[in-house]
């Protein structure tokens, strides 16, 4: 994932309320934003992220890899 700060910042005044990543299969996923927030940095979001869903296809966990 690669969010720069400028990016980041369209999130706190509200313009946007998820983030679109595409994995590394290919698939197309919407994040909430707040589901990200104690990844963010001064230079925004940036590294690798592993997902972890439940059987009822609801995010259960976010964690940064590297």
């Amino acid at each position: 994932m690669k969010l720069n700060s400028d990016q980041v910042l369209e999130f706190y005044k509200g313009k946007k309320h998820s983030v679109r990543i595409r994995t590394d299969s290919g698939q197309t996923l919407s994040i909430p934003y707040d589901i990200l927030l104690k990844f963010v940095t001064r230079e925004g979001i940036y590294g690798r992220f592993e997902i972890t869903y439940g059987d009822d296809g609801k995010l259960l966990d976010l964690v940064r890899l590297s």
